[in-house]
């Protein structure tokens, strides 16, 4: 078998996560319980509430006991499709009482004035769900205790509440009827939209308040919790009590999924078994590791994780160039983990795949300073997974989302975990714990060794990646021979990375250059007002930022290195102004040159001067935020230039009789 089907389980032998035990607790309570009664099966999506429900169903109706309880189970996403939930409600109240029928043959004879009185009420449900679809007055189901509604329906919800009860009541008394309860199964309220689900579970407790019935909800909180959004707005902390009280009027007896109790080394023996994989006392430890530090006990999402599993595995197996190696099955296992699990943390990998070489320049290239991250950690707490360079850049970049915030340990934990492990693929009887210490040059021999079996597999998980995040893959566009790339952040991205990861750009390798926070936010800041002022603002991985004004070059923002002084920060690029007689301005504080260095006398004097019409400041940052103001002044003076339509021009004829021009200077206080 190559993949894993992710339809939830029907009956006991399929349970591989033990939630039997479950299911004969709540089936003993259900059937001792008072009615009417409502259970709320509560967990997020693929948590196992339908399987749970299944096994209730065949407890219940294969208990070995004569059956003294009739079922009916209505699927409220089938029933809502193409609807809204006015339709959706009369739709799913309609299919409770056609499965309650169907489904119980064996144990009621419904007949005679029940059996009319069922067909009576479809009849009716699905004249109201009609009465909506053609935009008559139909009535609100949910509202039927609110003063608001007309007489007329009021007197239909009182109808068919009355008619429904007194259908079950019928059935109950009756004597050659076993059965002497009613449980409804109501199953993905959580697939349809929250508001929908929302006003379904008002309906639904609104008309089934019937004596007799257990009402078995499959529901997700956060559902219910985003539906009343419209109703109490956004939870908070001051409102929240108000979302549990919607939620603790309808359901009586709440039961969370005990996912976290889950066998899931069964269920992974289970199914690895089942996709061909060969599993062992030894390596089905690690992958239950594995899962604890990426996916979690979350069915669905594990069955999703082993197809992929499965799936690059076939291919690993069917490439003819590639040496199998049954060792490397655990790593590969480990880095699909990652990727499922952690997207962006693989994307760090595939930048660099050697991830105990991050260091401060790879933390640079990605806007973290580490020396800050250090002082951070300190802080917090140190611990042994935060005491080598590359934990803390994980620790770093975890810290600016919410989401590996929380996973942050995990993460290192599994990095930890496919460092160990590749030293023991290698080393095999040979392991030894000591090895991992630092100094130890054994170790240190088996890196190499990490990052060719890591770049293999990254190479191979990267078929079934989904992850399309664009401050990787900074957009670009050609021009001629000019390339742009899209966007401030695709700008800065690129300038961290270097040509070494974005070599489809075409140009020729440079370093990254090393952008700290303090940078950015300077650039940041510039861009912001550039855009202000509704300058027209382009980007080049060699050019910088070009700000351009009526559709002609004003300025120029470029990182360090750039220009005239290797060693500054900031380089910018400023239209002469005419009314200062196109000379450069002397500031305090930073330097002030021409693009080139003047010289009619040498011997390429026959050539213009590229960026004559321009000059250039450079200088730290620092120095700049103290002369903000004079830069905005040389900026609205060269916008003044274009207006008047006095842009220096210089040519073949003249270049060389501009010597006061090029050399001369005025002095800014």
């Amino acid at each position: 078998m190559a993949s894993i089907t992710d339809k939830p389980i029907t009956k006991l032998e399929e349970d591989s996560l033990n939630i039997q035990k479950y299911a004969n607790s709540l089936s003993k309570f259900i059937r001792n319980s008072d009615t009417p009664i409502t259970v709320g099966l509560q967990g997020e999506w693929g948590t196992g509430k339908t399987s749970l429900m299944s096994l209730l169903l065949e407890n219940f109706n294969n208990s070995g006991k004569e059956r003294e309880i009739a079922t009916s189970w209505v699927n409220t996403w089938e029933y809502s499709l193409f609807k809204g939930a006015s339709e959706t409600t009369p739709a799913v109240l309609s299919g409770m009482l056609e499965m309650l029928r169907d489904e119980n043959q064996d144990i009621w004879t419904i007949k005679d004035i029940a059996g009319e009185k069922v067909k009576k009420a479809t009849k009716f449900l699905s004249g109201l769900a009609n009465q909506v679809i053609a935009n008559q007055t139909g009535i609100n189901i949910k509202d039927a205790a609110s003063d608001s509604l007309s007489e007329k329906n009021i007197a239909q919800i009182v109808e068919i509440k009355n008619l429904i009860k007194s259908i079950i009541q019928e059935l109950i008394d009756h004597s050659g009827n076993k059965a002497k309860k009613v449980v409804f199964f109501v199953d993905d309220l959580d697939r349809i939209p929250p508001t929908d689900a929302v006003e379904v579970l008002e309906s639904l407790k609104n008309i089934f308040d019937i004596p007799n019935c257990v009402f078995i909800l499959a529901i997700d909180y956060d559902v219910v919790v985003k539906g009343l959004e419209g109703k109490f707005g956004p939870k908070t902390k001051e409102n929240e009590r108000e979302f549990r009280s919607f939620f603790d009027k309808i359901i009586q007896v709440p039961f969370t999924m005990p996912v976290g109790t889950y066998d899931i080394t069964s269920f992974l023996k289970t199914k690895l078994d089942a996709l061909g994989v060969p599993v062992d006392e030894g390596n089905i430890n690690q992958i239950t590791k594995i899962i604890r530090y990426t996916i979690g006990n979350n069915p669905r999402s594990l069955k999703r994780y082993l197809n992929t599993f499965s799936l690059i595995n076939q291919i690993i197996d069917d490439d003819e160039e590639n040496e199998k190696d049954d060792d490397n099955i655990i790593f590969l296992f480990a880095v699909l983990g990652v990727q499922v699990s952690y997207p962006k943390i693989f994307r760090l990998l595939t930048q660099n795949p050697n991830f105990l070489s991050w260091d401060n320049n790879f933390g640079n290239k990605i806007g973290l300073d580490l020396s800050k991250i250090r002082e951070d950690i300190e802080n917090v707490g140190e611990s042994e997974l935060t005491d080598e360079s590359w934990e803390q850049i994980i620790w770093g970049f975890c810290q600016k989302d919410p989401f590996l915030k929380v996973k942050c340990f995990n993460i290192l934990e599994l990095l930890n975990f496919l460092r160990e492990l590749s030293c023991k693929i290698d080393l095999k009887e040979e392991w030894d714990d000591k090895l991992m210490e630092k100094e130890n040059e054994k170790y240190n021999g088996l890196k190499e060794k990490l990052l060719e079996r890591l770049s293999s597999v990254l190479e191979f998980a990267a078929i079934t990646n989904v992850d399309d995040d664009l401050e990787v893959k900074s957009r670009t566009t050609k021009k001629g021979n000019v390339i742009y790339i899209e966007g401030f952040d695709g700008w800065i991205q690129e300038m961290r990375n270097g040509q070494e990861e974005n070599k489809q750009l075409g140009l020729k390798k440079r370093k990254p250059i090393e952008i700290n926070s303090d940078t950015e936010e300077f650039l940041t800041k510039w861009n912001n007002y550039f855009e202000s002022k509704e300058f027209d603002l382009s980007y080049t991985p060699t050019g910088g930022c070009s700000i351009k004004y009526k559709k002609t070059k004003i300025a120029n923002l470029g990182f360090i290195g750039s220009g005239h002084n290797k060693t500054a920060d900031i380089a910018f690029m400023v239209l002469r102004a005419f009314k200062r007689d196109y000379r450069r301005p002397i500031i305090t504080g930073i330097d002030s040159h021409n693009i080139r260095r003047y010289d009619p006398n040498g011997t390429k004097s026959f050539k213009v001067p590229w960026g004559n019409q321009f000059f250039e400041l450079t200088g730290e940052i620092s120095d700049f935020k103290l002369r903000e103001d004079d830069l905005k002044q040389l900026f609205m003076e060269a916008v003044e230039t274009m207006d008047e339509g006095k842009k220096l021009k210089v040519n073949m004829d003249n270049h060389h009789k501009l010597e006061d021009i090029f050399n001369g200077t005025y002095t800014i206080n």
